[in-house]
Parts: structure tokens; C-alpha cells; sequence
């Protein structure tokens, strides 16, 4: 009987090594790990950024506006449709908060001419590199230019500069990116639409704040209020 018992909790504790070490060795390529990417995550979006090589600014960058070089839905019907830019960290409105401190190390009358989209955008207002530059009444015919990629800053300088600046919006933190892009789309006939860029720029007539965002109508401007 002793012995009965002995092979039966041998055979037992065989079984469940056998268990174990197939749960500890078994092959793992079919659950995806952090960085893959699936079906149901997105497109992801590799880009290589240049910094640009700005001499002077007109002005006219923050209003008048190219395509971007990629495009994405701004309503998207599926997951095939969405997409992902991994270095899109910052919006309109954090790129600002990361370069205004700079702007006013270099005059302490800095304004905000106009930020614009270099990289990619995602539908949260995200890029993955802004422009960003600043006007000043005290250093007439200059400007400051800011570039961002990811969270940090890759190049600030002096350049000559005709840009106008104005205060920024005291809702700014309300009207951010994100807050542009949700009003487009909003619009009905903007439900098939992709944007590929977007630029907050000052008008110096209106003594405004615009969105401008470059789309696959043409170019949508957003009224900030």
C-alpha cells in the first residue's frame, strides 16, 4: 500500500514538472510585445526630421501654407485609418510653453508670431517638430525661431524677420490643437477629409489667433474666440 502510494505521488510530481517547464520554456512569438505593432494600434509613422535652415522669416509662413507630407483621416472609419507618430509628443500650445522661456532670453518684449507643424500630426494636435517663432518691438527687423522635435528643443536663433507677434490668447490652454482639429471635424463634408499640417498663427488685422489647417479641400481656417 506504502509503496502504491509513493509511485502515485512520484508520478504526480513528474507531471507537474513536466507542467512547469513547459510554461516557463514554451515559445512567446505569439503574444506581441510593447513595441510591436498591431492591426487594431494604427499606422505607425517613421520619419526622418530635418532641422530647417532659416535665414529670414517674411511673416506670410504662418499664413500662407503648404501641404504636409503626410496625410492622415481627421475622421477615421477604422484602426486601419488611424495612426501613430511616435515622436509626436508635444501640441500647439506645449510647444509654446517649451520655447517662450527661450524667446525671452533673447528680448524680453518677445511676442508669438506663429507656430506651424514640420512633422507629422496626429488627431490629439500633436507633431513630431514645430517651428516656432517670435517677433520683438525692441529688436526691429529680427525675430527668434525655435524648432522642437519630440520634447526638446534642436535649434534656436536670430534671424532676420518681418513677422508680427501679438499676446497670446488668454484661453489658450482651452484652445489648443486638439480643440482646432474636434471644430473641423464637426463639419459635416469634413467627415472624408485628411489634414496633413496645422499652424497657429497670429493676424495682425484681426488682432487674432487663427488655426490654419491644410487639408485635402484646401485650407480651413479656425478662428480662435
Amino acid at each position: 500500500m506504502n509503496r502504491t502510494l509513493i509511485i502515485i505521488i512520484f508520478i504526480v510530481i513528474i507531471v507537474f514538472a513536466l507542467g512547469a517547464g513547459y510554461y516557463f520554456y514554451a515559445p512567446s512569438g505569439n503574444a506581441p510585445s510593447a513595441g510591436q505593432n498591431t492591426p487594431s494600434q494604427g499606422r505607425v509613422i517613421e520619419e526622418k526630421l530635418v532641422i530647417p535652415d532659416t535665414k529670414s522669416i517674411t511673416g506670410s509662413e504662418g499664413r500662407v501654407v503648404d501641404q504636409g507630407a503626410i496625410s492622415i483621416a481627421l475622421v477615421p472609419k477604422d484602426d486601419n485609418e488611424k495612426v501613430i507618430v511616435p515622436g509626436a509628443v508635444l501640441s500647439v500650445k506645449g510647444s509654446y510653453d517649451l520655447a517662450k522661456p527661450e524667446a525671452a532670453k533673447w528680448s524680453s518684449d518677445a511676442q508669438l508670431a506663429f507656430i506651424k507643424s514640420l512633422g507629422a500630426v496626429t488627431l490629439e494636435g500633436k507633431s513630431s517638430q514645430w517651428q516656432i517663432a517670435f517677433s520683438s518691438k525692441i529688436k526691429k527687423g529680427k525675430g527668434y525661431e525655435v524648432v522642437i522635435q519630440g520634447d526638446g528643443i534642436v535649434s534656436q536663433k536670430e534671424v532676420d524677420s518681418g513677422a508680427v507677434g501679438g499676446e497670446t490668447p488668454p484661453n489658450f490652454a482651452d484652445r489648443d490643437s486638439l480643440w482646432a482639429l474636434a471644430q473641423l471635424a464637426a463639419i459635416p463634408q469634413f467627415q472624408t477629409a485628411s489634414i496633413s499640417a496645422i499652424i497657429f498663427s497670429y493676424n495682425p488685422d484681426a488682432k487674432g489667433w487663427d488655426y490654419i489647417i491644410p487639408n485635402s479641400f484646401g485650407k480651413s481656417a479656425v478662428r480662435v474666440r
